[in-house]
């Protein structure tokens, strides 16, 4: 696709275009999209506002991953659970460009694995694909993961099959982080570790994944719950070689946490379903389900040395009436992208630049959602909700300009009225509800919240 001219300096105010371009539309014939805005919101940054015939309208933003902006991912509140605007999270991280994230649970958590600043935040709850870039963001991923977690210590490991979200197995241990918050406590009582990290994690050198140390700071078997206190507890069942290996563990002395997603280099990882582009080819097939019906779309794309933040706005007969899943990847083969997927839809979709909601989301207002995908002006920080028993950070030295200091965070905007935005969310069909009731029909293992969700989704 065309680059258009006329962009303006970053900052600038809107400015209309009647540049006409074609879109080729995965080898249908030929159809035309008029430029209508065009905007430079930071180097290698272009945002553009798109007709497209339907009527469609399509935000588009194209991000040159040569440049120093750092792609970054949020989750809702900074906690699990917790549902959050798309304008908040980018306000509070002070974003150039946000887009919605992974659909939501009905907690409110992200439905697949989620990783920020180089901590596994959470396991998937269903078999998904997601959207990573490897630290140094010269690799992207789109794609099933194939996630590995562990604890390793004096030669010995254990291997751990949940994050955040449930407990033990007989084979494999639970780990709970202080982002769970109030969902995703350790077991009442058993066999636990609580760690102290010693270091924020690191691309480990023998191993396609992140590492960190940390301390043992308790370990053994109770009769009561292993409290977090701002660090890492994992657990065991009663049965099975977990409780063994936790017990050779002693106060003092130094672990280390795993995880890899299969992707060499990947510190950040947001999810989505299904895959829109593979190889530059349409991944996607028509569907006979409501999921795959016109609707507000968006996506996340990689094409060769850039990343698109693309949606579309639906459910508005005289604006803009949304896309199916195949269409909306036809879009993305159009732009260039060699892969793309797809994110939370519907009443969801939501696209920020620039500190203003760019598109209509079709609820009328801006929806609460799960998780956020943003564009960050200067390099990523490690967080501090990740460090709370780590060393502080060194202050800047006293002679660094305060551009180079990174913006102070805004408290989280908690969603108001989280039982109705639920509501909304578990019968949208672009969103949870339908992407439930369509992985219900092709035979996928449902968590208990899933599970209802699809059958109210079917019942609606």
């Amino acid at each position: 696709m065309p680059e258009a001219t006329g962009s303006a300096r970053p900052g600038a105010r809107l400015v209309t275009s009647v540049l006409v371009v074609a879109l080729c539309l995965g080898g249908a014939p030929a159809a035309t999209a008029k430029v209508l805005r065009t905007r430079r919101l930071a180097p290698g940054v272009i945002y553009r506002s798109l007709k497209l015939k339907g009527p469609n309208r399509v935000k588009v933003v194209s991000i040159d991953r040569s440049k120093s902006s750092t792609l970054d991912v949020e989750l809702g509140t900074n906690r699990l659970p917790g549902l959050e605007r798309t304008s908040s999270m980018a306000r509070r991280r002070g974003a150039v460009v946000a887009i919605n994230g992974d659909y939501a649970a009905p907690s409110g958590r992200p439905v697949m694995a989620f990783a920020e600043d180089g901590h596994l935040v959470q396991t998937p709850l269903v078999w998904g694909r997601n959207f990573a870039l490897s630290r140094d963001e010269k690799n992207a991923y789109v794609g099933h993961p194939r996630l590995e977690t562990s604890i390793l210590a004096g030669g010995k490991g254990g291997p751990i099959g949940r994050v955040n979200r449930g407990a033990p197995t007989t084979k494999r241990l639970a780990e709970y982080t202080p982002v769970g918050a109030s969902d995703g406590q350790p077991p009442g009582h058993g066999c636990a570790t609580r760690l102290r990290p010693l270091e924020d994690p690191r691309l480990a050198a023998a191993y396609a994944g992140v590492q960190a140390t940390h301390r043992v700071d308790v370990a053994g078997c109770f009769g009561h719950q292993v409290r977090r206190k701002g660090g890492v507890v994992v657990a065991a069942a009663r049965r099975g070689a977990g409780p063994a290996f936790l017990e050779t563990l002693t106060p003092g002395q130094k672990v280390a946490l795993r995880w890899s997603l299969g992707w060499r280099g990947v510190f950040d990882a947001i999810g989505g379903n299904p895959a829109l582009v593979e190889r530059g080819h349409v991944a996607v097939d028509p569907v006979n389900d409501p999921f795959f019906n016109r609707h507000p779309r968006t996506g996340v794309g990689v094409s060769r040395g850039k990343v698109l933040f693309v949606t579309v706005d639906g459910r508005q007969p005289r604006y803009s009436v949304g896309m199916t899943p195949q269409r909306f990847a036809r879009l993305f083969v159009s732009l260039g992208a060699r892969t793309a997927l797809n994110l939370d839809g519907g009443g969801s979709t939501t696209m920020v630049a620039g500190g203003r909601v760019m598109n209509r989301p079709s609820d009328g207002r801006e929806r609460p959602v799960s998780s956020a995908l943003l564009l960050l002006r200067r390099g990523d920080s490690q967080r501090r909700r990740h460090r709370s028993d780590a060393s502080p950070p060194e202050a800047p030295p006293a002679e660094a300009p305060p551009a180079e200091a990174p913006p102070a965070e805004a408290a989280p905007v908690r969603a108001p009225g989280a039982k109705a935005v639920w509501d909304k969310i578990s019968t949208d069909p672009a969103s949870t509800g339908g992407l439930a009731s369509w992985l219900d029909a092709t035979g996928r293992d449902l968590p208990s919240g899933l599970q209802r969700t699809a059958d109210r989704f079917a019942r609606r």
